[in-house]
């Protein structure tokens, strides 16, 4: 009877060393963890962002600002049409805060974010065992205020952030640091920077002070005014190219304002108005210029349409218009000349064929 006894507790004992070790294993496998530690259960509803690398993937960008706690999301897709399914995409990764903006400095797998909370993320896709992975290179802290903008300059090597702190950062991509802190960059919140589509140490801001700047780091005092409307507030901003044959257009700049229009100027002749467009009845949002085609631009408000202009000749022309989405538009993208990518609040994301 005392054997029997003894047998049936050697059988009930499960907490052993031995076996759990042998639960742990199961628990704790390589490819569960990394599924588990960066891609969240869903998108969500309000998408912000959205680039694509020369490889035509995509990066999308999602807040909830709807909870108690204000989180974000990042989602990475082999094809912009697969876009925002969940089960679709190839990784994705949970963020603290609300996202704003996010850009690729390589092309390709290197990514940097910028947060409602301030913090600037690099982080960078990688595949292992077929398994794609997004991974956190390191999040910095810089800023005191929510991030408005990021860009990355044209040799790639340096990013450029404004903030709603009123102050613009360049960062050292290599070693994520900050290599150049201007500040206050505006006496107001910024809402948009411009690299230089030739010169990486050129590029434009506009703030909620009325002003767009044109920065060159190689001068001593790199600031000088070139657009300033105390009532028609400058809300982004960006490069284009003036549609003349033969003539590179690397001094023009489109405005998006707060009235809805677009201005373009010139920053070879400051005191002259070169023409204005009325795109929405409504703050604008983003500016997006096709980069194989730079005087076709992609123009987002606090809307739910999309519009598209060309240049011609320092002439503004309306060429296409999308009302598909039913909440206010966010991101636009080009993923070649011709196909426009949108996302929005509705949490949608369409592909617009010029």
């Amino acid at each position: 009877m005392a054997n029997s006894t003894e047998r049936e507790d050697h059988e009930m004992d499960i907490n052993s060393p031995e076996q759990a070790a042998e639960m742990q294993d199961v628990a704790v496998s390589p490819t569960m963890v990394n599924r588990l530690d960066t891609t969240p259960c869903q998108v969500d509803k309000h998408l912000d962002f959205v680039v694509v690398n020369k490889n035509g993937h995509l990066l999308m960008g999602s807040s909830n600002l709807n909870g108690r706690y204000w989180g974000g999301s990042l989602w990475y897709y082999d094809d912009a049409a697969l876009a925002p399914n969940v089960e679709k995409c190839l990784v994705g990764y949970e963020v603290g805060s609300g996202v704003a903006d996010g850009v690729f400095l390589d092309d390709e797998k290197t990514i940097l974010i910028g947060q409602d909370c301030g913090s600037v993320e690099f982080l960078k896709i990688s595949t292992e065992e077929n398994e794609t992975m997004m991974l956190s290179v390191c999040r910095v802290e810089e800023h005191l205020d929510a991030i408005t903008c990021v860009k990355v300059t044209c040799n790639r090597k340096t990013a450029l952030t404004g903030s709603a702190d009123m102050s613009v950062r360049t960062w050292d991509c290599e070693t994520s640091v900050v290599s150049r802190l201007l500040s206050p960059a505006h006496s107001q919140q910024v809402t948009g920077v411009s690299p230089h589509p030739s010169n990486d140490q050129l590029f434009l801001s506009s703030g909620m002070d009325g002003n767009v700047l044109l920065w060159d780091l190689r001068c001593q005092k790199p600031a000088s005014c070139v657009y300033r409307d105390w009532d028609d507030k400058p809300e982004c901003i960006t490069w284009i190219s003036n549609g003349n044959p033969g003539s590179s257009g690397e001094d023009h700049f489109l405005i998006g304002l707060q009235s809805g229009n677009v201005a373009l100027r010139c920053t070879t002749n400051l005191n002259h108005s070169i023409n204005t467009f009325q795109a929405f009845n409504r703050p604008l949002y983003r500016l997006m210029a096709n980069p194989t085609r730079p005087s076709q631009v992609a123009v987002c408000a606090n809307d739910s349409k999309v519009v598209v202009i060309d240049i011609e000749n320092e002439e503004i022309k309306h060429r296409y218009e999308d009302d598909r989405h039913s909440d206010f538009v966010r991101g636009l993208t080009w993923t070649d000349s011709t196909s426009l990518v949108t996302c929005g609040w509705d949490k949608s994301v369409y592909i617009h064929q010029l």
